[in-house]
């Protein structure tokens, strides 16, 4: 079950995480691949602020791949294959670190825009 509500006293890794699994299996794969797409096109081309758009790709990505990992995981919970659900539970982890490093990428690159060339 899902929840179709956020709690105010809920965190950003588990509203993240409860929109992830509310998501459809087609949303979450239009997620990776649009992330994946997005990513490559951007790294290319390199346009006007790229790096905040290169970590939002990036982070699209994970989320969706996550979001497919936990499925896959949820449907396995009573599985004898542990090592399948070992491996998705480090897909998980990686995806957990590659959209921290994207949201911190795109968040720093806010920030260079922002702050420019001022000098304190």
């Amino acid at each position: 079950m899902t929840r179709s509500h956020v709690a105010r006293n809920d965190t950003l890794p588990a509203i993240l995480a409860a929109r992830a699994r509310a998501a459809s299996d087609g949303r979450l794969a239009l997620d990776v691949a649009l992330g994946v797409i997005a990513a490559i096109g951007i790294a290319l081309w390199q346009p006007p602020a790229w790096a905040f758009l290169l970590g939002a790709a990036i982070f699209l990505a994970m989320f969706g791949l996550w979001g497919i990992a936990d499925r896959e995981i949820t449907e396995r919970v009573n599985a004898s294959n542990n090592r399948l659900v070992g491996a998705l539970r480090v897909v998980q982890l990686v995806t957990i670190v590659g959209g921290i490093v994207a949201a911190t990428i795109a968040c720093f690159a806010v920030l260079s825009v922002a702050l420019g060339t001022w000098i304190s």
